[in-house]
Parts: structure tokens; sequence; C-alpha cells
């Protein structure tokens, strides 16, 4: 079952989708938007990621372990693989207008570069689309 607005996010069950549309809504908002041209997924999870960091209370796993806490390893990355992020920064950019129209609304000390090193540079994903798309999933 898909989301009856942006016609991408998909779920289990009208249960889940339910649940789930607290997390989805500002997204589903960025995705309408950019309609038909989708971001990629590691786009699409760092714009989760940053609408949790914005919300103002932590959540269990986020008081044991935070976002902030990750390797970006950005010195170890090769010029191809940083372009390519810097890439992915503008294409974030691009897909979060909606909601974030500059970076003084991202949540303080954050940088986009750095935020796609940690996950996708950094060894986090390593690339992988099936690894991206279920950390979508547990996040949503």
């Amino acid at each position: 079952m898909r989301c009856s607005q942006c016609r991408i996010a998909k779920y289990c069950s009208a249960k889940c989708q339910k649940k789930a549309w607290q997390d989805h809504k500002r997204e589903c908002k960025c995705l309408k938007s950019c309609k038909p041209r989708y971001p990629p997924d590691s786009v699409r999870l760092l714009g989760r990621v940053v609408f949790k960091l914005m919300q103002e209370t932590p959540s269990e796993s986020e008081k044991l372990y935070s976002f902030y806490d990750l390797e970006s390893n950005i010195n170890k990355l090769t010029e191809d693989k940083k372009e390519g992020l810097r890439q992915l920064a503008l294409t974030f950019q691009h897909f979060m207008r909606e909601e974030i129209q500059d970076a003084s609304q991202l949540p303080p000390s954050f940088d986009i570069f750095e935020a796609f090193a940690k996950f996708c540079g950094g060894g986090f994903s390593n690339g992988n689309s099936f690894e991206v798309e279920k950390l979508l999933e547990s996040i949503s």
C-alpha cells in the first residue's frame, strides 16, 4: 500500500501507514514538491534524520547513541567520492526546500556534506540501496 499523497512511501497496511504519518508528513510534502524527479534513497534518509533531529524530545535510542556520534571519515574520502557527496548535498537542499528554506532552520551545528559522509561515504551504508531502504523503513 502506498501513501495516497506522494505515491512513493510504501506501507504493509493502513494501520502502519497511520502510525507512520507523523514521521512521513514532512517528507511527503517534500516528495510531492519534487515530482516527478524523486531523490535517491540516501537523500530521503538524511531528510528523515534531519526531521528527527529537529524534534525537541530525543527518542530512547538517541539518548544512547546520537547521529552526531557517527564518524564521517571525510579525510579518508577520495576527491571523486567528495564530489559525489557534494552533489547529494545539493540534491538534499533542493528536496528539502518545502520544509527548510535556509541553513538556519537546520539543527544546530548540522553540516549536510558531513552528514552524507557519515552514512554514504563513511562506510555506514557503502552505497547499498537495500541497506538504505531498510534504514528508511526503520525510522518511519
